[in-house]
């Protein structure tokens, strides 16, 4: 292979790889604190991305613009789930784990109805920025570029939230010993509320910037569910760190994968990881092996 079609490959998986980063992100401080594998995720992506699809095109407002309002519609209905369903799961952790897991079959579903309901099935995605820059011998996406930046800006924001705050603290210390933080005073019920909304806000920011990229109808949750799945079990359950490089991983991956191949070799990448990791290295790139 050429070495400048290898560095474009590169780029453009480096660049897709922050939008999957962010999606991952949003999984993982949910999973840390609840112990919650939320398989409405990707929904929750799509349903973000479809709004801000029809937004665009109605009122001409941008996906970037977008962001703010996304990120708190998508932490209010993250609150709003964890209050009104998963609040009631049962106490044992064996019961909890496997109604968690239908509950959130259930989520999915409905919202999947609703999209279908409001949007039809029709594929939808957001004409902005869709010429590129030459940088060399080098095509850079606009979309792309400003998706990752954007991407990188919300991650860095998240890490900060995580690291420098009362509140990240409070969320770290919920997810690494919860009745260790429950003797210090930290309320674990409002964690967890928290935790989903986090998540799930970043989960809505991504989809914002997920229909710069892609085209997307009701029906593409559950992939986007396993790509998030997959860059976690890369990067390592429960690694900030972790999450980053294998999203960046996984993104030059699809791109290599989908030129060398064809667009349905890329997408099939992600399930390949995902069934490798789980194989051969289950804690993933840097996470711990009790995980």
């Amino acid at each position: 292979m050429h070495p400048e079609l290898a560095a474009q490959l590169t780029v453009d998986g480096l660049l897709l790889g922050g939008v999957f980063a962010l999606a991952a992100l949003g999984l993982n401080v949910i999973f840390g604190v609840t112990r919650i594998v939320n398989l409405a995720h990707g929904e929750i992506i799509v349903l973000a991305a479809l709004c801000a699809a029809v937004v665009f095109q109605r009122f001409g407002i941008t996906p970037i613009e977008l962001l703010p309002a996304e990120f708190i519609a998508g932490a209010l209905l993250g609150a709003i789930l964890e209050r009104l369903v998963f609040r009631r799961l049962p106490p044992d952790p064996a019961g909890a784990e496997t109604t968690s897991l239908l509950l959130a079959f259930g989520v999915a579903y409905f919202i999947v109805g609703f999209s279908l309901a409001v949007f039809t099935g029709d594929f939808r995605s957001v004409a902005y920025l869709t010429s590129s820059w030459q940088l060399g011998p080098i095509s850079v996406g606009q979309s792309r570029f400003v998706a990752f930046v954007a991407a990188l800006a919300i991650a860095g924001a998240l890490a900060v939230l995580l690291r420098s705050t009362a509140l990240g603290r409070g969320l770290r210390a919920a997810s690494q010993n919860v009745e260790g933080a429950r003797a210090c005073g930290i309320d674990i019920g409002r964690m967890r509320t928290i935790s989903f909304a986090l998540g799930s806000g970043v989960a809505a920011a991504a989809g914002g910037l997920v229909s710069m990229i892609y085209a997307v109808n009701p029906d593409s949750g559950s992939q986007l569910t396993l790509l998030a799945f997959s860059v976690v079990a890369l990067g390592g359950l429960g690694s900030y760190a972790g999450t980053l490089i294998g999203a960046a991983i996984l993104g030059v991956a699809v791109s290599f994968g989908g030129f060398l191949g064809s667009a349905q070799i890329g997408q099939l990448i992600p399930y390949v990881i995902f069934i490798a990791v789980l194989l051969f290295r289950p804690s993933g790139i840097l996470g711990k092996s009790a995980t």
